[in-house]
């Protein structure tokens, strides 16, 4: 059988199921199997496979039926241009949340902040903190996970990247750690925190409900830990210090709601979708 032929058949199969990425999916799994970029899969069409090969695109193509996300069946996925490594347990990388991290490059250049000290609360795999790290080649980056398997995948990937010298990870609920030790003066915290709420909860595609729901619950309103890390953030953040939150497109009043005075120039902004994203305040002391 060649490439051609079991990935029609597995586009079938899978959309038989429900799969709506039918094609894509057959196409990124043999492509991830095969070690070569998906175009590639278009030149060699006629490439006959090995049992060994088809056996283990038969097991991919089972899982990907049962509704395990992609990312979790290839362990990778991009994020920021960059390949990051995911397994089950931890919340794979959006889209979306690059709005999240371009806002953050964009306020340190925009401030021209040297070696900006930068605390990325829930870092799950790290593909927000490794990403900032990445592209602020002089900024120092903490990211905080209180789940201990996303803390080693997160490890990996600062590894994987060659960012030990100006990153580290550790473990913490929310910034709880940083508080009992007494760190104050950071300049940014950034966070892409659980924000879905109970009946939203039940909405979810099956794809998604794989995922760590601790990644993803927020209590009744959505709100629960923007309620408890924006009171947090103002014991760490410096005087003039940033916070950038991303949000639910639904909650940009309700989350600006929660800045009391110890806040100013709190402002939303819009996704590529035109859905409101990210939320972000500056710390003023009273």
């Amino acid at each position: 059988m060649n490439i051609k032929e079991l990935l029609n058949r597995s586009d079938q199969f899978l959309a038989a199921r429900g799969i709506e990425s039918s094609r894509l999916d057959a196409e990124v799994l043999m492509a991830d199997l095969l070690d070569m970029e998906r175009i590639n899969l278009y030149v060699k069409y006629d490439y006959p496979l090995k049992n060994v090969e088809i056996d283990n695109y038969r097991e991919r193509i089972k899982k990907r039926a049962q509704r395990i996300p992609v990312a979790y069946i290839t362990e990778k996925k991009e994020f920021m241009s960059l390949e990051f490594k995911v397994k089950e347990g931890v919340l794979i990388p959006r889209p979306d949340t690059e709005n999240l991290v371009e806002a953050v490059i964009e306020y340190c250049r925009k401030e021209e902040l040297q070696s900006p000290q930068i605390i990325d609360v829930g870092t799950g795999s790290g593909a927000i903190a490794v990403s900032l790290a990445h592209y602020l080649e002089d900024a120092k980056v903490v990211g905080v996970d209180l789940s201990t398997e996303a803390i080693k995948v997160a490890r990996q990937n600062m590894d994987e990247h060659e960012l030990s010298e100006r990153m580290s990870i550790l473990k913490s609920d929310l910034l709880k750690e940083f508080i009992k030790r007494e760190i104050t003066g950071i300049d940014i915290i950034v966070s892409n925190p659980p924000y879905i709420s109970k009946s939203e909860m039940e909405k979810l595609p099956p794809e998604v409900k794989k995922e760590p729901k601790t990644a993803l619950a927020a209590g009744e309103d959505g709100l629960a830990y923007y309620k408890k890390l924006i009171p947090q953030a103002e014991k760490v953040l410096k005087n003039g210090g940033k916070l950038f939150l991303e949000i639910g497109y639904q909650q940009a009043e309700a989350v600006k709601a929660l800045f009391g005075s110890s806040w100013v120039e709190v402002e939303v902004k819009k996704d590529y979708s035109e859905n409101d994203r990210i939320a972000a305040a500056q710390f003023k002391k009273e």
